[in-house]
């Protein structure tokens, strides 16, 4: 009788232990590719001047970087400055290793884009490769996968 009071409090615990450690938020590292990721989307969305473009640079590598170092000042200008983009949420779906210095991460992005329509709820499943370059996560392309538009109370016909 006391064995199975024993046993069950230490399956309680167990459960209580891997119930906690699921639910605790983890951290990316600052260099790891996901905490770069991360930081590349946070301040994509903080880009308040054309200098800011630099900042972005320095985040990119390969196609990524030429495709950005080819826009215009105007180009860049409507797509981070004048945006009406406004974060809520990133979430990673999939990391694939591709080598030791190259990575396949897969995330959902979702935000408010008041240019698409009022209260207009945009999430973006995306592809990102990554390479390591001299002990650094660069972004070397990104690719769309998957775009929806939620318009929030927004009145239909049948």
């Amino acid at each position: 009788m006391c064995l199975n009071k024993i046993f069950r409090n230490i399956v309680i615990c167990l459960v209580l232990a891997f119930w906690m450690s699921a639910c605790t938020e983890k951290k990316e590292e600052p260099n790891s590719p996901q905490g770069r990721l991360k930081e590349y989307i946070s301040k994509s969305f903080d880009t308040k001047t054309s200098e800011d473009r630099n900042v972005l640079m320095n985040y990119l590598t390969g196609q990524a970087k030429i495709r950005l170092s080819s826009w215009t000042h105007e180009q860049f200008r409507q797509a981070f400055i004048e945006t009406k983009r406004k974060f809520i949420k990133l979430s990673f779906v999939e990391a694939k290793n591709l080598s030791p210095k190259e990575i396949n991460i897969t995330y959902e992005l979702s935000y408010l884009d008041e240019s698409k329509g009022k209260n207009a709820k945009i999430i973006n499943k995306k592809s990102c490769q990554m390479i390591e370059e001299g002990g650094k996560w660069y972004i070397s392309d990104v690719r769309n996968i998957k775009e929806l538009i939620e318009y929030q109370n927004e009145l239909t016909l049948p």
